[in-house]
């Protein structure tokens, strides 16, 4: 009973991971930066916050290849967004980071959600 309410708690918080993260995502790349002090530097960042996202929908939703393509999508829309503002613009290579780190993410929950199955 106690380890089903301990599930309960710790699903409905990756969700609420997943939501936020979504949000902070969108907002984080509509608004006005400052270019990065490294070339192409960003890069990561974009291999990194997508490859959360994935992480986070794997664990919810457990359907690999839909969660990386919900984030690479994702992250396609993204840079479409960003070309329509004043401030920010369109970049192939960020959708191509994008990728990469969904799958990424995709992977390691699928080995997490292998590791919880076997426990």
């Amino acid at each position: 009973m106690k380890l089903k309410l301990i599930q309960k708690h710790s699903e409905t918080l990756i969700r609420s991971l997943f939501w936020c993260w979504t949000a902070a995502i969108w907002i984080g790349s509509l608004m006005p930066m400052s270019a990065p002090s490294v070339e192409n530097g960003d890069k990561f960042q974009h291999f990194i916050g997508y490859g959360v996202l994935a992480l986070l929908a794997q664990l919810i939703w457990k359907q690999p290849a839909k969660m990386w393509l919900f984030a690479s999508l994702m992250g396609v829309a993204v840079e479409f967004a960003q070309a329509l503002t004043p401030h920010r613009s369109f970049d192939t290579h960020d959708m191509l980071a994008n990728s990469m780190g969904a799958i990424f993410g995709v992977l390691l929950g699928m080995i997490i959600t292998h590791q919880r199955a076997t426990q």
